[in-house]
């Protein structure tokens, strides 16, 4: 066979890169997939305008519904009514506005667009529960506005609490805490991902004030259906009245130093007179019968309940107000039906509406002087201490009774029952369940439990005998950092400076009471608290490493310290542990909940928390106001009460949608 050379015209020819893409494009199966991506690609800008359409269209109403709620707000706590009713009116408007816009053929088609249909979802809930929320504020406003003399009818007025007007409205608060409690559910089964910042932030802020709402009703609720039995309708209620001076700390805020009895009969409120909290009897430990088993672990070597001057060094005030009455009841042989713990800076606010009140022999006390008077001044001016610790009583007793027997400003009287009871410089603890109740779902009763999520608890008892708390200043800073799977490693740091002199007061007021010490000596025996359970890392006192007292309360681990710090110094404890199951949520993102038990000191103490989120995720949300730098929240306080925090966070919205795809199928977390 010949072979036939191939002439150079016949050699094959190869198309250029443009060439060949043309004629792929030609192909049916690429100009399908171009169509299908064209029509995707459009599909989509289509479901994100239709649903910036609707969220702009409803924008509008949901703001001015909020606005108008905040109002209601405002002007019930005012006292004004009539205005109250109208906001509320407005806002039930507008939410109803969006809810209808909401149930209309743009809403539903936004509602239904996978994923990006999550943000038009939300916005409905929150019209839906913010509709939900202005009926019932009418309906609230409503009932109030039928009771002569409105809101102002429910203050004390001659030393009567109007105890029938409490339970009237009992009903109808329970009406309301029932349809909140329904809205928030239906806010906490919301969506919350993938949607814009703003309305995530807005769905987030509705369901945490919705549920505070929500318990809060059901609290004042409880308190009102108790109202009858506590004012005495049936029998005389008798109480414990505590004065509670923080210039000699105590776990539940100061040392009680003076007593007296308030009677409530049908509502009508007599007092005794004070007398010094030393006429009362002292028991050996195990004498009197402990609030239990775990309070006799940690105090009974204090005294326990057997100690009127140590039974409440535990920070839980009912579990030291039940040692109270216990005590009282085997010292006096009479059973009471709870325990009023009041301190200065109450005394100072009631004054600040009651105006001065004459006491003998202290002359005239006012709102300016009362707090310097009873914790510092009063040392001075009386030798004797039970001449002393009675004069204090007795200028609590005539505070109290004043400010219960005035007519005028009732609105200011109740805002300021309010303010008391909320910053915990007024405990109030009752026998009697329902009061109880109430009381704990309010955040009123002073309870010291665990909490759900992480604890911050920094609680100081005074070892040194002395009044020499009056010149400490006290830092508490918290740092923690959430790691992966919900652990966490957290770092307290307590510094107390003693600015205290050494000489010009008596000795009962700067010591020294404890062999070897010196005069002006701080002798903090400090107790940290730590979720559960925590492994401690290191503990260090100045800088130096130390070993420190473990033990647990009410479920809650703490870590404890005890030690001098002379005049003119500043005494630190750290403390770093870590613990599991402190947040919840995964590797695309969630949440962080911190509760702040403070302690009443005479110089308020400064509180810094600093939350670090798991890596690779930035805070989103506070439910508190805090500073956010970098991928950190500082929240700053003074406050001596308790504080919930929560933070939520989540790593990049890419990062978000890979791992919450591919989570199921690598086992992501």
């Amino acid at each position: 066979m010949r072979l036939r050379r191939r002439h150079a015209d016949d050699q094959p020819t190869f198309p250029t890169w443009r060439e060949e893409l043309v004629e792929r494009a030609r192909h049916p199966r690429v100009r399908l997939f171009k169509a299908l991506s064209i029509i995707l690609l459009l599909g989509l800008v289509a479901a994100v305008g239709l649903q910036v359409a609707y969220l702009l269209s409803v924008r509008d109403n949901l703001l001015a519904g909020r606005a108008a709620l905040l109002a209601a707000r405002r002007s019930a706590l005012g006292g004004d009514l009539k205005a109250a009713s109208r906001s509320f009116a407005t806002a039930a408007d507008r939410f109803g506005a969006a809810v209808d816009f909401s149930n209309g053929p743009i809403g539903d088609a936004a509602r239904i667009v996978p994923w990006l249909g999550n943000g038009a979802e939300a916005t409905a809930i929150m019209a839906d529960a913010g509709a939900s929320l202005s009926s019932t504020g009418l309906l609230v406003v409503d009932a109030l506005g039928e009771t002569p003399g409105g809101i102002a009818a429910f203050a004390p007025r001659g030393g009567v609490f109007p105890i029938d007007r409490y339970a009237a409205l009992a009903p109808t608060i329970d009406h309301a805490a029932g349809n909140v409690t329904d809205a928030a559910a239906e806010l906490a089964d919301a969506p919350d991902s993938l949607m814009p910042g703003t309305i995530a932030t807005a769905r987030w802020d509705a369901e945490a004030d919705t549920t505070r709402l929500a318990e809060d009703l059901l609290g004042i609720g409880m308190l009102l259906r108790a109202a009858p039995e506590f004012g005495g309708s049936a029998a005389p209620q008798r109480y414990l009245v505590l004065s509670q001076n923080p210039a000699e700390l105590r776990g539940t805020g100061g040392i009680w130093g003076a007593y007296a009895i308030l009677t409530i009969r049908g509502g009508h409120v007599t007092v005794s007179s004070s007398r010094a909290i030393g006429t009362l009897r002292d028991f050996p430990a195990g004498r009197v019968q402990s609030p239990s088993a775990e309070y006799s672990r940690n105090y009974d070597q204090y005294g326990g309940a057997g100690s009127w001057q140590n039974m409440n060094a535990t920070p839980d005030f009912p579990a030291a107000a039940q040692a109270a009455l216990n005590n009282y009841a085997v010292g006096e042989g009479r059973r009471l039906n709870g325990v009023w713990a009041v301190d200065p800076f109450a005394l100072r606010k009631l004054l600040a509406i009651t105006g001065p009140v004459s006491v003998p022999g202290a002359g005239s006390i006012t709102a300016a002087n009362v707090v310097a008077f009873t914790t510092h001044r009063v040392y001075t001016a009386f030798g004797d201490t039970t001449q002393r610790k009675e004069i204090v009583g007795t200028v609590a007793t005539n505070v109290l009774v004043r400010f219960l027997a005035m007519h005028q400003q009732p609105i200011p009287r109740l805002r300021a029952i309010g303010d008391v009871l909320a910053s915990g410089h007024l405990r109030v603890y009752s026998t009697d369940p329902m009061m109880r109740s109430g009381l704990g779902a309010l955040g009123l009763g002073g309870a010291f439990s665990e909490p759900d999520g992480d604890v911050l608890a920094v609680t100081v008892n005074n070892g040194s005998g002395s009044k020499i708390d009056y010149y400490a200043d006290r830092t508490v800073t918290y740092d923690v950092r959430l790691g992966a799977d919900g652990a966490a490693i957290s770092e307290t740091t307590v510094a107390i400076a003693n600015e205290a002199p050494t000489h010009g007061q008596p000795r009962y007021v700067l010591g020294p009471s404890l062999h070897g010490g010196q005069a002006g000596d701080q002798v903090p025996v400090t107790t940290v608290s730590c979720h559960a359970p925590c492994a401690l890392q290191t503990a260090e006192r100045d800088g130096r490493p130390i070993e420190v007292a473990v033990g647990s309360e009410n479920g809650i681990p703490w870590l404890r310290d005890y030690r001098a710090i002379g005049a003119g110094q500043t005494g630190s404890l750290r403390l770093a542990w870590s613990a599991e199951h402190v947040w919840s949520g995964n590797s695309s993102g969630g949440s962080y909940n911190l509760t702040v038990f403070g302690q009443t000191t005479i110089r308020p103490t400064h509180t810094q928390v600093v939350i670090h989120p798991p890596a690779g995720t930035h805070i989103v949300w506070t439910s508190e106001p805090m500073s956010i730098e970098g991928d950190q929240a500082t929240w700053l306080s003074s406050s001596p009460g308790t504080t919930h925090l929560s933070v939520r966070f989540s790593a990049p919205l890419p990062l978000r949608i890979v791992r919450d795809l591919t989570r199921p199928i690598v086992g992501l977390r």
